[in-house]
């Protein structure tokens, strides 16, 4: 095993070895195989979140990757002759695996690596490409062109094949079914009640708009509650919408934050659409204008709302367009932060609405990383574009260009921002830019 280990050691620094180098026989194999499922075990375990247990259904996603990896190189030996020995090519593979996953396991947690994935999985196939003639070498002695080729196409597609079928190998994972049932339902039944309370509240409490102005009132809604960065991007939103359009004393935000629920109103389907009845009553809808902002994971059916175990619907195109319409709000800016966020935009179009969407209905948008306080497109538009553009359509060219340039840089598809504008809502949001440009003149008086 030393002798086996202290070559897989050498072949990891591209050193060429020959035959016979490493001690061949099916005592060996079954004891290699055996240290590398046990590193793979020790790595997920380290990596795994608190509170995991040990799943061993992890195990057949192990072991089919394991079957498809001993095929490969079955095929490798029968390229490289009729009378290779396979078993010295298992188990010289086997003797370089555990340094490569290590190596690998953990690079994949480094902050360059993240940013910069395509390079980093290009690398990582050059490198193996070269490993893999290493190995061939050092199981049968001179490596025929027939086998290096196909080492060389079987690593270059491996990272497409462990896409496709993306089998689950954690051994440890966390059981949601058993930190749902530990809380008390009590105290969700609760919460849920006290909703539509809260609600009025944060309406109630509102200043009204300016009897002969048309005002903004902004809400705004971060549904996922297990990463901040929603949370933290709706109160941004609030912010940054709130100066450009002196929304700030008319906000509602309903946020789901699974360590604060009792800072804002829940963020769900229901909450939203009484807060949007609500704000109905209180709005002119003649003159008023609703800018709301949703920030969330989206996928093809809408955007997701959960917060923690309580039990919350996901919101739906459908969903928010009965909101918006049963609330009597006629003026409507919406703007949605989330992957497929396209999926609102034809569901929305109206004469009187405009619609900002971080991605169409075909692709994510990026940015949702836990630890950051912005996505990409909230950065884009809410913090580098919006401040200093004349006009929403300034601001979304704007916006759109940095996070086209940034989806260049780390090698991303692009997520195809969307802007629609009603042929009514572009007449409105001119007379909003001039109560703008007019607030601070105390003679300005509004034309209608």
């Amino acid at each position: 095993m030393v002798r086996n280990l202290s070559g897989g050691l050498q072949l990891l620094a591209l050193r060429r070895l020959w035959p016979p180098r490493f001690a061949v026989s099916f005592d060996q194999l079954a004891a290699l195989l055996a240290l590398n499922l046990l590193i793979w075990a020790a790595l997920d375990a380290l990596h795994a979140e608190r509170h995991a247990e040990l799943a061993l259904d992890g195990l057949f996603g192990w072991a089919c990757y394991l079957l498809i990896a001993l095929f490969a190189l079955g095929l490798m030996a029968r390229a490289q002759a009729r009378t290779a020995n396979t078993r010295a090519l298992l188990v010289t593979a086997l003797a370089v695996a555990p340094y490569v996953l290590v190596i690998f396991w953990l690079a994949d947690d480094l902050g360059a690596v993240a940013r910069h994935p395509f390079a980093a999985i290009a690398a990582a196939v050059v490198y193996l490409c070269a490993l893999s003639v290493r190995v061939l070498g050092a199981a049968f002695g001179p490596v025929r062109i027939a086998a290096a080729l196909l080492a060389i196409v079987l690593i270059a597609t491996a990272p497409w094949t462990l896409g496709f079928l993306n089998l689950d190998t954690r051994l440890w994972i966390t059981n949601d079914g058993q930190w749902q049932a530990a809380e008390d339902p009590g105290v969700v039944e609760q919460l849920l009640y006290e909703q539509p309370a809260r609600i009025a509240a944060a309406v109630e409490r509102l200043r009204p708009a300016p009897a002969h102005l048309p005002g903004v009132y902004f809400v705004g809604f971060a549904g996922d509650g297990d990463q901040a960065v929603f949370r933290r991007e709706a109160l941004f939103a609030a912010q940054a919408l709130g100066a450009y359009f002196d929304s700030q004393q008319r906000s509602v935000l309903l946020i789901n934050d699974v360590g604060d629920r009792d800072s804002y109103p829940l963020a769900s389907v229901s909450g939203l659409a009484q807060t949007l009845k609500l704000l109905g009553s209180r709005m002119n809808p003649e003159e008023d204008v609703l800018v709301l902002f949703l920030t969330s994971h989206g996928s093809e059916e809408g955007l997701e709302v959960q917060n923690g175990t309580v039990p919350l619907g996901q919101l739906s195109p459908a969903d928010l367009h009965q909101a918006l319409d049963e609330s009597g709000i006629r003026w409507r800016i919406v703007v949605v932060s989330a992957c497929y966020a396209g999926v609102f935009a034809d569901e929305l179009k109206s004469d009187t609405t405009a619609v900002v969407t971080a991605a169409d209905a075909e692709h994510s948008s990026f940015g949702c990383d836990a630890d950051r306080d912005l996505t990409w497109f909230g950065e884009a538009f809410l913090k580098d574009a919006l401040p200093g553009s004349d006009s929403l359509e300034d601001a979304f060219r704007k916006a759109a260009a940095l996070i086209a340039r940034r989806e260049d840089a780390e090698k991303q598809v692009h997520s195809h921002p969307l802007l629609y504008i009603g042929p009514l809502m572009r007449a409105k949001l001119q007379e909003l830019k001039a109560v703008r440009s007019g607030r601070n003149r105390s003679s300005y008086t509004v034309r209608r």
